[in-house]
């Protein structure tokens, strides 16, 4: 049997913790997603409702009804939703109806155990109207981490404030400067709006640099386990502990 094939018979016997993960195009999902699994270049496993593996051609298709999970992590399955864009009335129903149904799961196993909400930092216009309609409506009992991807987007924008604002300042100024502005504007563009939300995310966590070698998710895995509690914080911590295990088995093996 190839490696392919064991990891793939492995994902039909597992125990599985079940995360909606929320983000428009480019909100930085796959990178996370990539990382938090130690899936780096590897392809996502989609798998039908009888938890058979089925072909990727589903790759690329915001169905939230799909799930997947990376042959590197088999006790973590995904969902994905493509996030609220102006007028995605269609879309948040569909997210509220998939976090109900969730919820009648009579096996843990089957039921949404968190959602992740990526919302990216790079642009100019900060949280939309159409972005924080989930946390109006509420997600039930099912924890959501805000998480706000590309940080390091906002050194740039406040370095530019810097030098439109006074000429004279030196490089070495505006570097100096550039952290307080930064979280300045994060604040006043991002946390402002959350603090005046009726269902407030259980944590926000901020990610930079997740482009770069040598970044992680560490600061999500926690957070993540602090929004837990019970059977689904023995089931959470299980998989990651799978990942780890199994990540330091494939090194030794390939050294």
């Amino acid at each position: 049997m190839s490696q392919e094939q064991l990891e793939n018979s492995n994902n039909l016997h597992v125990e599985r913790f079940r995360i909606l993960v929320i983000g428009n195009a480019n909100a930085g999902k796959t990178t996370i997603l990539e990382k938090v699994c130690h899936a780096w270049g590897r392809q996502p496993i989609y798998i039908n409702s009888d938890s058979k593996l089925e072909p990727s051609a589903l790759r690329g298709n915001h169905e939230i009804e799909h799930q997947f999970q990376y042959p590197t992590a088999h006790g973590f399955v995904f969902h994905d939703s493509c996030g609220f864009e102006a007028g995605g009335a269609v879309e948040l129903q569909k997210v509220t109806n998939f976090i109900e149904n969730r919820a009648k799961g009579a096996q843990l196993k089957d039921q949404l155990h968190t959602i992740w909400y990526c919302l990216p930092t790079s642009n100019d216009r900060g949280m939309t109207n159409a972005e924080m309609r989930l946390f109006e409506s509420g997600t039930g009992n099912v924890p959501i981490i805000a998480i706000f991807t590309k940080m390091d987007a906002l050194d740039q924008e406040a370095r530019n404030q810097l030098m439109w604002k006074d000429d004279d300042l030196s490089r070495e100024e505006i570097e100096k400067q550039v952290p307080g502005l930064a979280e300045d504007i994060f604040q006043k563009k991002y946390l402002k709006r959350l603090a005046e939300v009726k269902h407030k995310p259980r944590h926000v966590v901020r990610l930079r640099d997740m482009n770069k070698e040598g970044t992680n998710c560490d600061e999500l895995i926690v957070r993540t386990s602090q929004a837990l509690d019970g059977d689904t914080l023995k089931l959470f911590c299980l998989s990651i502990l799978r990942i780890d295990i199994e990540s330091r088995i494939k090194e030794v093996i390939n050294r």
